[in-house]
Protein backbone atom coordinates (compact mmCIF):
# COMPACT_ATOMS: atom_id res chain seq x y z
CA UNK A 1 0.00 0.00 0.00
CA UNK A 2 1.06 3.61 -0.54
CA UNK A 3 2.29 5.54 2.49
CA UNK A 4 3.23 9.19 2.82
CA UNK A 5 6.68 10.27 1.73
CA UNK A 6 7.14 11.87 5.14
CA UNK A 7 6.54 8.56 6.92
CA UNK A 8 8.79 6.72 4.48
CA UNK A 9 11.59 9.26 4.86
CA UNK A 10 11.37 9.02 8.65
CA UNK A 11 11.80 5.25 8.41
CA UNK A 12 14.59 5.56 5.84
CA UNK A 13 16.54 7.97 8.06
CA UNK A 14 16.09 5.59 11.01
CA UNK A 15 17.44 2.69 8.95
CA UNK A 16 20.33 4.76 7.68
CA UNK A 17 21.41 5.98 11.12
CA UNK A 18 21.24 2.38 12.36
CA UNK A 19 23.69 1.49 9.55
CA UNK A 20 21.22 -1.00 8.11
CA UNK A 21 22.85 -2.81 5.17
CA UNK A 22 21.68 -2.37 1.59
CA UNK A 23 19.40 0.65 1.76
CA UNK A 24 21.56 3.37 0.18
CA UNK A 25 22.23 3.02 -3.52
CA UNK A 26 23.50 6.61 -3.44
CA UNK A 27 24.58 9.05 -0.74
CA UNK A 28 21.92 9.89 1.86
CA UNK A 29 21.28 13.44 0.61
CA UNK A 30 20.63 12.11 -2.90
CA UNK A 31 18.33 9.34 -1.71
CA UNK A 32 16.37 11.88 0.35
CA UNK A 33 15.67 13.97 -2.76
CA UNK A 34 14.63 10.87 -4.69
CA UNK A 35 12.22 9.85 -1.93
CA UNK A 36 10.65 13.32 -2.00
CA UNK A 37 9.70 12.83 -5.67
CA UNK A 38 8.95 9.09 -5.63
CA UNK A 39 6.09 6.72 -4.85
CA UNK A 40 6.54 5.21 -1.38
CA UNK A 41 5.06 1.89 -0.28
CA UNK A 42 4.68 -0.21 2.86
CA UNK A 43 3.71 -3.91 3.11
CA UNK A 44 2.62 -4.31 6.76
CA UNK A 45 2.50 -8.11 6.64
CA UNK A 46 6.26 -8.13 5.99
CA UNK A 47 7.21 -4.77 7.57
CA UNK A 48 8.59 -4.04 4.11
CA UNK A 49 9.30 -0.59 2.66
CA UNK A 50 10.11 0.28 -0.94
CA UNK A 51 10.22 3.30 -3.23
CA UNK A 52 9.66 3.62 -6.98
CA UNK A 53 10.47 6.76 -8.95
CA UNK A 54 9.95 7.08 -12.71
CA UNK A 55 9.19 3.36 -12.83
CA UNK A 56 12.55 2.63 -11.18
CA UNK A 57 12.79 0.59 -7.97
CA UNK A 58 15.37 2.58 -6.02
CA UNK A 59 14.90 1.57 -2.38
CA UNK A 60 13.85 -1.75 -0.91
CA UNK A 61 13.95 -2.91 2.71
CA UNK A 62 12.52 -6.00 4.38
CA UNK A 63 13.75 -7.41 7.71
CA UNK A 64 13.82 -10.94 6.28
CA UNK A 65 15.90 -9.81 3.25
CA UNK A 66 13.35 -11.35 0.87
CA UNK A 67 11.85 -9.53 -2.12
CA UNK A 68 8.08 -9.41 -1.57
CA UNK A 69 7.25 -7.67 -4.86
CA UNK A 70 5.71 -9.98 -7.45
CA UNK A 71 7.66 -10.99 -10.54
CA UNK A 72 4.97 -9.43 -12.75
CA UNK A 73 5.33 -6.09 -10.97
CA UNK A 74 9.11 -6.21 -11.22
CA UNK A 75 8.94 -6.94 -14.95
CA UNK A 76 6.69 -3.93 -15.48
CA UNK A 77 9.45 -1.66 -14.18
CA UNK A 78 11.97 0.09 -16.43
CA UNK A 79 14.85 -0.05 -13.94
CA UNK A 80 15.79 -1.85 -10.73
CA UNK A 81 18.52 -0.95 -8.23
CA UNK A 82 19.13 -3.62 -5.60
CA UNK A 83 21.96 -5.22 -3.67
CA UNK A 84 23.51 -7.98 -5.74
CA UNK A 85 22.54 -10.78 -3.37
CA UNK A 86 18.86 -9.77 -3.50
CA UNK A 87 18.87 -9.25 -7.26
CA UNK A 88 20.53 -12.60 -7.94
CA UNK A 89 17.74 -14.43 -6.09
CA UNK A 90 15.19 -13.59 -8.80
CA UNK A 91 17.10 -12.30 -11.84
CA UNK A 92 16.32 -15.46 -13.84
CA UNK A 93 12.66 -14.42 -13.75
CA UNK A 94 13.28 -10.96 -15.22
CA UNK A 95 12.79 -10.18 -18.90
CA UNK A 96 14.41 -7.39 -20.90
CA UNK A 97 16.82 -5.98 -18.32
CA UNK A 98 20.52 -5.27 -18.80
CA UNK A 99 22.53 -5.20 -15.61
CA UNK A 100 25.68 -3.49 -14.43
CA UNK A 101 27.34 -3.90 -11.05
CA UNK A 102 29.34 -1.59 -8.87
CA UNK A 103 30.65 -1.23 -5.36
CA UNK A 104 29.66 1.38 -2.85
CA UNK A 105 32.79 2.17 -0.87
CA UNK A 106 33.33 3.70 2.56
CA UNK A 107 36.42 5.32 4.04
CA UNK A 108 38.37 3.54 6.78
CA UNK A 109 39.03 6.24 9.38
CA UNK A 110 41.91 4.15 10.78
CA UNK A 111 43.76 4.29 7.46
CA UNK A 112 47.16 5.98 7.61
CA UNK A 113 48.22 7.62 4.31
CA UNK A 114 51.79 7.16 3.17
CA UNK A 115 54.26 9.96 3.76
CA UNK A 116 55.04 11.24 0.27
CA UNK A 117 57.69 13.74 1.33
CA UNK A 118 57.75 17.11 -0.40
CA UNK A 119 54.72 17.41 -2.63
CA UNK A 120 54.83 18.66 -6.21
CA UNK A 121 51.26 19.85 -5.86
CA UNK A 122 49.14 22.23 -3.83
CA UNK A 123 45.42 22.88 -3.43
CA UNK A 124 43.64 25.95 -4.78
CA UNK A 125 40.22 26.73 -3.34
CA UNK A 126 37.44 27.14 -5.87
CA UNK A 127 36.62 30.83 -6.39
CA UNK A 128 32.86 30.95 -6.90
CA UNK A 129 33.10 34.50 -8.25
CA UNK A 130 35.43 33.45 -11.11
CA UNK A 131 33.81 32.29 -14.34
CA UNK A 132 37.11 30.74 -15.42
CA UNK A 133 37.00 28.37 -12.44
CA UNK A 134 33.64 26.99 -13.58
CA UNK A 135 35.00 26.65 -17.11
CA UNK A 136 38.15 24.91 -15.90
CA UNK A 137 36.06 22.52 -13.78
CA UNK A 138 33.95 21.64 -16.83
CA UNK A 139 37.11 21.05 -18.90
CA UNK A 140 38.54 18.67 -16.30
CA UNK A 141 35.28 16.75 -16.02
CA UNK A 142 34.68 16.54 -19.77
CA UNK A 143 38.28 15.55 -20.62
CA UNK A 144 37.79 16.27 -24.29
CA UNK A 145 34.05 15.65 -24.43
CA UNK A 146 31.17 18.07 -24.11
CA UNK A 147 28.94 16.59 -21.42
CA UNK A 148 29.01 19.51 -18.97
CA UNK A 149 29.49 23.24 -19.31
CA UNK A 150 30.19 26.01 -16.82
CA UNK A 151 26.47 26.59 -16.20
CA UNK A 152 26.00 22.93 -15.27
CA UNK A 153 28.76 23.31 -12.71
CA UNK A 154 27.17 26.47 -11.27
CA UNK A 155 23.90 24.62 -10.72
CA UNK A 156 25.73 22.20 -8.46
CA UNK A 157 26.23 25.03 -5.94
CA UNK A 158 22.46 24.90 -5.38
CA UNK A 159 22.52 21.31 -4.14
CA UNK A 160 21.18 20.85 -0.62
CA UNK A 161 24.49 19.25 0.40
CA UNK A 162 26.68 21.98 -1.15
CA UNK A 163 29.80 22.68 0.96
CA UNK A 164 32.15 25.30 -0.46
CA UNK A 165 35.11 23.96 1.57
CA UNK A 166 34.93 20.72 -0.46
CA UNK A 167 35.37 22.40 -3.85
CA UNK A 168 39.01 22.81 -4.86
CA UNK A 169 41.58 22.30 -7.58
CA UNK A 170 45.07 20.82 -7.48
CA UNK A 171 47.82 22.96 -8.98
CA UNK A 172 51.14 21.74 -10.34
CA UNK A 173 53.67 23.87 -8.44
CA UNK A 174 56.09 23.95 -11.37
CA UNK A 175 53.73 24.79 -14.23
CA UNK A 176 51.11 26.64 -12.12
CA UNK A 177 48.50 24.70 -14.09
CA UNK A 178 45.26 23.49 -12.50
CA UNK A 179 45.45 19.76 -13.14
CA UNK A 180 42.76 18.17 -10.99
CA UNK A 181 39.38 18.86 -9.40
CA UNK A 182 37.54 17.68 -6.30
CA UNK A 183 33.86 18.47 -5.73
CA UNK A 184 32.23 16.72 -2.79
CA UNK A 185 29.02 17.24 -0.83
CA UNK A 186 28.39 17.17 2.89
CA UNK A 187 25.10 16.38 4.61
CA UNK A 188 24.91 17.71 8.17
CA UNK A 189 21.76 15.71 8.97
CA UNK A 190 23.63 12.39 8.98
CA UNK A 191 27.21 13.77 8.92
CA UNK A 192 28.05 12.12 5.61
CA UNK A 193 30.47 13.32 2.93
CA UNK A 194 29.89 12.18 -0.64
CA UNK A 195 32.95 12.27 -2.93
CA UNK A 196 31.13 13.10 -6.12
CA UNK A 197 33.32 14.64 -8.85
CA UNK A 198 36.97 13.58 -8.71
CA UNK A 199 38.94 14.28 -11.91
CA UNK A 200 42.60 14.45 -12.92
CA UNK A 201 43.80 15.79 -16.27
CA UNK A 202 44.91 12.89 -18.53
CA UNK A 203 48.38 14.45 -18.82
CA UNK A 204 48.89 13.86 -15.08
CA UNK A 205 47.52 10.35 -14.70
CA UNK A 206 49.87 8.03 -12.85
CA UNK A 207 51.82 10.84 -11.17
CA UNK A 208 50.28 10.72 -7.70
CA UNK A 209 47.86 13.57 -8.33
CA UNK A 210 44.75 11.48 -7.69
CA UNK A 211 46.03 10.18 -4.37
CA UNK A 212 47.01 13.73 -3.34
CA UNK A 213 43.53 14.92 -4.32
CA UNK A 214 41.78 12.25 -2.25
CA UNK A 215 44.01 12.79 0.79
CA UNK A 216 43.33 16.52 0.71
CA UNK A 217 39.59 15.91 0.39
CA UNK A 218 39.64 13.54 3.36
CA UNK A 219 41.54 16.11 5.45
CA UNK A 220 38.87 18.69 4.70
CA UNK A 221 35.94 16.51 5.68
CA UNK A 222 36.87 13.78 8.14
CA UNK A 223 36.69 15.98 11.24
CA UNK A 224 32.97 16.54 10.72
CA UNK A 225 32.00 13.28 9.02
CA UNK A 226 30.83 10.00 10.50
CA UNK A 227 30.76 8.47 7.04
CA UNK A 228 32.67 9.22 3.81
CA UNK A 229 31.33 7.43 0.74
CA UNK A 230 32.28 7.10 -2.90
CA UNK A 231 31.59 4.98 -5.96
CA UNK A 232 33.52 4.60 -9.19
CA UNK A 233 37.06 3.44 -9.81
CA UNK A 234 37.24 0.75 -7.14
CA UNK A 235 40.92 -0.18 -7.36
CA UNK A 236 42.04 3.44 -7.08
CA UNK A 237 39.88 4.20 -4.04
CA UNK A 238 40.97 0.99 -2.32
CA UNK A 239 44.53 2.31 -2.46
CA UNK A 240 43.38 5.54 -0.80
CA UNK A 241 41.85 4.04 2.33
CA UNK A 242 38.40 3.01 1.09
CA UNK A 243 36.95 -0.48 1.46
CA UNK A 244 34.22 -2.40 -0.38
CA UNK A 245 30.97 -1.75 1.48
CA UNK A 246 28.12 -3.07 -0.65
CA UNK A 247 27.84 -4.54 -4.15
CA UNK A 248 24.86 -3.20 -6.12
CA UNK A 249 23.12 -4.04 -9.36
CA UNK A 250 21.68 -1.36 -11.63
CA UNK A 251 19.41 -3.12 -14.14
CA UNK A 252 17.62 -1.19 -16.90
CA UNK A 253 15.58 -1.75 -20.01
CA UNK A 254 16.56 -0.26 -23.36
CA UNK A 255 15.71 3.42 -23.57
CA UNK A 256 15.62 4.07 -19.83
CA UNK A 257 17.32 7.31 -18.75
CA UNK A 258 17.81 8.33 -15.14
CA UNK A 259 16.95 11.99 -14.56
CA UNK A 260 17.10 13.82 -11.22
CA UNK A 261 17.90 17.54 -11.57
CA UNK A 262 18.19 18.08 -7.81
CA UNK A 263 21.11 15.67 -7.52
CA UNK A 264 22.82 15.80 -10.93
CA UNK A 265 23.79 18.71 -13.18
Amino acid sequence: MLISREAFLKKYRELYLAKTPYIATLAYWKMKHLIESGETYYLPEYDCYYMIRDNHLLIYYSPDNVIHISTDELNRLDAISLPANAFDAFKSQLVGFRESRGWNLRYNFDYQPLNHGISLYRTVDFDFAKQEHYEKAADLINQGGNWLNAENIKRMTKYSAFDESLWFFVEDKMSKELIALSISEYNEEVKQTDLDWIYVAPSHHGKGVGRFLIEQTIERCKGKSDDICVGGTVEFYRKCGFYDYELWVWATKDGYRFSAPMIQP
